[in-house]
């Protein structure tokens, strides 16, 4: 696997957050699973401040990332927090989406009612991250 850096890993919850909140409704289920992220990347409160205060931007933050494996991490984030509540709701697809399109063939997603698997799998690629 290629390297995911540290600035992917920041980029990819500054997303996550940005869909957990886009419909106007930051559950639980959402933080749980962001709050997860957050601790498998060891970030610090410092760190965590200052990420709640910045905008996701798809047409800057989207193109820092340095890697397609960085890509289909953070797509699978985003389907993942989406997916946390057992809804995705249009906002959130639609922001998904828009993400996909944005980086074109170089990202695969599973169909909408196998999201549930992407959990797991984020969790897993952080733990290889991290040994």
């Amino acid at each position: 696997m290629a390297a995911i850096s540290r600035q992917d890993l920041m980029t990819i919850l500054l997303f996550a957050t940005h869909v957990a909140k886009v419909d106007n409704e930051f559950v639980s289920e959402e933080k749980a699973l962001l709050q997860k992220i957050a601790d498998a990347i060891h970030l610090n409160a410092g760190e965590r401040a200052a990420l709640l205060k910045q905008e996701a931007s798809l047409a800057s933050g989207l193109n820092h990332l340095s890697s397609n494996e960085a890509k289909q991490l953070l797509v699978k984030t985003l389907c993942a927090v989406s997916n946390s509540d057992g809804r995705a709701v249009k906002a959130e697809t639609d922001f998904i989406h828009k993400v996909i399109e944005k980086f074109g063939d170089s990202v695969f997603v599973l169909p909408r009612e196998e999201w549930g698997k992407y959990e797991g799998e984020v969790m897993n690629v952080l733990m290889e991250l991290k040994s």
